[in-house]
């Protein structure tokens, strides 16, 4: 099993291979140039406004504190194991293997290529793994039925449409829904068991608030050290807290130490004088696109509007063209009152390894 060190000072740049070897040197380069000791040298999962890379310092200790708190959080032991379903270069899928060394438990990886069937097969000694919503839905859209000795199927990294979420369920997967960022190193807010409404508990590494206008501040044991990006230049900058705390770009309610993610600040919008959360607008399309047999072949981006404010544009894979009318018509009334602007055919909606879709 991959193993960190987690009690010496040697840094550890975990870079995806997909990364090119003059890039790669480039970067670990400045990186070794700042001075850090004992950390971990993460990329993120997305790139900067102009299409750098971007990604973060993190401490040996603080990655420990997470997988410690996360372990205690969900009651995973010695007799637990993993299978990784997620890179090991990615914060999701290095953790898993922080958190089994931490409790002495196993963890099962393979490199074949993503497939649903065989990686079903492969959770049969299996106890608990970890995926995103594009991997959930592949468990639906074959009908799969989760296998016996699964205690939870941790689904997080991007946003869960309510309909899958529920068709997961009805399979028998023990879905727990997880709530995190790489600045915290992992997860910060995850359910303790399989539930029908949104119960994402505050991890005890964590402290968390809110401010008037809904942004989350966190106060962790897990904090990341500094956030790094390379275009044409590189910078580093350290983590900003404020009294303590770090200001996230992420607007949640908070009731009774459980979190619900709205949307991401910049995603938040106003459309002819009205409020509205990129979230629920995901919601409405993602559960309309499962419905419909469209799922992962449509998505939303914001554009700017001098009379309404903003609106939306739906991006639509190009396969969808002969079904333009409908989508006009049906997506057009299931959005209102917010606008669309426009629904964009493109070859394929670019995706990043975890499924996040990509800028176009």
């Amino acid at each position: 099993m991959f193993e960190i060190d987690l009690n010496s000072s040697d840094n550890i740049y975990q870079f995806s291979p997909k990364l090119d070897q003059v890039t790669r040197v480039e970067l670990k380069s400045k990186l070794s140039e700042l001075g850090l000791n004992s950390h971990v040298f993460i990329l993120s999962s997305g790139t900067t406004s102009t299409g750098g890379i971007k990604g973060y310092a993190l401490s040996k200790e603080a990655l420990r504190k997470s997988a410690k708190a996360v372990n205690q959080h969900l009651n995973l032991n010695a007799r637990d194991s993993w299978y990784l379903s997620l890179p090991p270069w990615h914060i999701g899928g290095l953790s898993v293997y922080i958190r089994a060394q931490i409790a002495g438990a196993k963890v099962y990886t393979s490199s074949d290529k993503w497939d649903v069937r065989r990686w079903v097969k492969k959770l049969e000694n299996v106890s608990v793994t970890s995926i995103v919503p594009l991997q959930a839905f592949d468990i639906v859209a074959n009908k799969i039925e989760a296998p016996k000795g699964l205690r939870y199927l941790i689904i997080g990294g991007d946003y869960l449409a309510g309909h899958l979420h529920q068709k997961l369920l009805k399979l028998g997967w023990p879905v727990v829904r997880t709530f995190g960022m790489t600045e915290v190193c992992s997860q910060l807010a995850t359910e303790r068991e399989p539930s029908n409404s949104p119960r994402l508990e505050v991890l005890a590494n964590h402290k968390v608030k809110v401010d008037e206008h809904g942004v989350l501040f966190v106060k962790s044991e897990s904090m990341f050290t500094g956030m790094f990006s390379l275009n044409k230049d590189f910078t580093y900058k350290e983590a900003v807290l404020q009294e303590g705390l770090f200001k996230t770009n992420d607007l949640v309610e908070l009731k009774n130490n459980q979190l619900y993610p709205k949307s991401r600040a910049d995603q938040a919008f106003k459309c002819k004088g009205r409020l509205f959360y990129l979230n629920d607008i995901r919601e409405v399309l993602d559960n309309f696109a499962l419905d419909n047999g469209m799922y992962s072949k449509l998505a939303v981006k914001l554009a700017p509007s001098e009379r309404e404010g903003q609106v939306l544009s739906i991006l639509a894979d190009s396969k969808l063209m002969n079904k333009e009318e409908f989508l006009n018509v049906e997506l057009r009334n299931l959005l209102a009152p917010a606008v669309i602007k426009e629904i964009e055919f493109v070859s394929s909606i670019q995706r990043t390894e975890l499924g996040k879709v990509k800028k176009h």
